[in-house]
């Protein structure tokens, strides 16, 4: 018997133990926070005849509004924004003196419009500027297309730099036909985006080396005059997009103007100037997802900011890939948009006055952002054009860093991951500027600390995204809770099989039954029934009186035996 009591006790522990295991499990579970989905439809989609080009706008007039439409605009920004604290709706023109100008380097390249600036994993410089083509007035007709007889740029389109601003090597020659985007990912993969054909480019990191270590050989036979023409042509390893042919589907694009690439290999495209929207890949190249919308001219009437999914020109993309955060550079609407990157949802608007309407480009680098303006001919009181730094909890402006003097229309920025190194290209200046951050290693880390709560969900680096891996816990989760239950069930088992082993149940079993067996013959003796039925029937007779003798009756009123507890008291004594 006490071997059975502890067996049982036993057995009790292990089913609290299992009980409050497979409650924190669902606890756990209930607890991971899933963000919601968002689908767009068709006609979220829409074209606007209108062109947004990068240098030609203001000859052009492409961005010419009434002055209803003007004041309506002005009206906007002067809005306090919600992010921002009262104080900073005025700040200094004093720049930021962390932040310095290198002067000396580059000033020996001569460019011409440089779109775009990246940074390979070796720390070189690479440069996208457009040749001897301009993107003017005519280069393309009212459905947005290019006429591809003007054919491909004959220069080297891509420059790359070292850290001191030499040359390393050229290519790109007969390949590009209006360059936009660069984009040099974390494995050294070149991703380009050109305008005129309305495609967007993957060029492999190794075939990329292989190309650059050709021509070089070639420029060194040419020099001693041994001709070489067996210079192969660089191919792409992914080409999305049909070649000029613009379009909104899943596979056209209409002027994709970046791409940014998140580290396990999923890629985003902004598209662009026609569509203003964003679609995601995987790394093979096929589809995920897409949102956004053009905010056409049609919505200035309104005395509202633009929805944060109706985008005028998405230029530019930038990826803070350990905290899920993808942002977009809305240019026309002058803020810069955060959407959580595994499903598109919005997060957070960054704007300011001091800013002003247009923002060209942005870029991300622990817990800051960098971006450059734009002029806007077309107010009374433009911005300053500039670069500025952002706080991505608080947005506010960090820092105001530029050249000798004012930038006149820079296109695009690229921040070392460290926010050692700031790199600038201009379109109509044509140049390039590079600024040397002093970085405070422990100052950041307090950051990181202090930010550290409001970091939502950390994206799965290899071939799954935060909602796979959540749904896998939940997986898991049930799975150890039905675990749970068949080892409770085993337990039981277990326990029975264990008392009916060593006799417990069948001593348990074989007593009831005999104290049922006793009892049953007891009740169906025959002395006990005679005894019951005399002590009922008999007794009762006894007490009756003779009804033949009269001198025995009683003419008292009848009175039961408990109305006269003596009368008892003494028949029992």
């Amino acid at each position: 018997m006490t071997t059975l009591r502890y067996d049982a006790v036993c057995s009790v522990l292990i089913l609290l133990h299992i009980l409050v295991h497979t409650k924190a499990a669902l606890k756990d579970i209930l607890n991971v926070q899933h963000l919601p989905d968002t689908k767009f439809g068709p006609n979220e989609y829409s074209d606007d005849d209108r062109e947004y080009s990068d240098v030609d706008d203001r000859n052009k007039g492409s961005l010419a509004q009434s002055n209803n439409q003007q004041n309506t605009k002005d009206h906007l920004y002067s809005k306090a924004d919600t992010y921002l604290d009262k104080e900073e709706q005025v700040i200094t023109d004093i720049l930021d003196k962390n932040i310095v100008w290198d002067a000396q380097w580059g000033a020996q390249l001569k460019l011409t419009q440089a779109s775009a600036v990246s940074v390979d994993p070796n720390g070189n410089v690479a440069i996208f500027h457009r040749g001897a083509r301009v993107w003017g007035p005519d280069s393309f007709n009212n459905e947005n297309k290019f006429d591809p007889n003007n054919g491909p740029i004959a220069q080297n389109t891509i420059i790359l730099l070292d850290k001191n601003g030499k040359v390393i090597s050229e290519w790109g020659r007969n390949m590009f036909y209006l360059p936009h985007g660069l984009t040099i990912d974390q494995s050294g993969n070149y991703w380009i985006t050109d305008v005129a054909m309305h495609q967007v480019f993957k060029f492999d990191a190794q075939d990329v080396k292989r190309h650059m270590e050709e021509l070089k050989s070639a420029q060194v036979n040419s020099e001693t005059s041994v001709p070489n023409d067996h210079t192969s042509m660089l191919k792409p390893s992914i080409i999305l997009g049909e070649a000029f042919v613009p379009g909104n589907t899943g596979s056209t694009f209409c002027k994709p103007t970046d791409v940014a690439v998140h580290t396990n290999g999923d890629f985003f495209v902004s598209d662009g100037y026609c569509n203003s929207r964003i679609i995601k890949y995987n790394k093979k190249g096929e589809l995920i997802l897409q949102w956004g919308r053009l905010w056409n001219s049609r919505e200035f009437v309104y005395s509202q900011s633009p929805p944060p999914y109706a985008f005028l020109v998405a230029h530019a993309l930038a990826l803070a890939s350990e905290l899920n955060y993808l942002y977009l550079a809305d240019r026309e609407n002058g803020r810069i948009l955060c959407f959580f990157a595994n499903n598109g949802t919005f997060h957070k608007e960054y704007r300011h006055p001091a800013i002003g309407t247009k923002i060209y480009s942005v870029a991300y680098a622990r817990e800051k952002l960098y971006l450059v303006n734009g002029p806007d001919p077309f107010i009374s009181n433009p911005a300053s054009v500039r670069g500025f730094v952002l706080d991505i909890y608080s947005a506010k402006i960090l820092s105001i860093f530029e050249p000798k003097k004012n930038m006149d229309n820079p296109h695009n920025l690229h921040v070392t991951e460290d926010g050692s190194e700031i790199y600038v290209v201009e379109l109509n200046n044509k140049k390039v500027y590079r600024f040397l951050q002093g970085v405070n290693s422990s100052n950041n880390s307090q950051s990181a600390k202090r930010h550290q709560h409001q970091i939502l969900i950390h994206p799965d680096t290899e071939d799954a995204d935060t909602e796979k891996t959540n749904m896998t816990k939940l997986i898991l989760g049930l799975g150890s809770a039905a675990v749970s239950f068949i080892t409770i069930c085993i337990a039981i088992a277990a326990i029975v099989a264990r008392c009916q082993k060593r006799g417990y149940l069948r001593y348990l079993t074989t007593r009831k039954r005999m104290s049922w067996e006793a009892e049953r013959r007891e009740n169906f003796k025959l002395t006990s029934l005679l005894e019951n039925r005399r002590g009922r029937s008999f007794k009762f007779l006894e007490k009756r009186p003779n009804p033949r003798d009269f001198s025995k009756l009683n003419t008292e009123p009848e009175t039961s035996e408990d109305e006269r507890p003596e009368n008892s008291l003494a028949r029992v004594i």
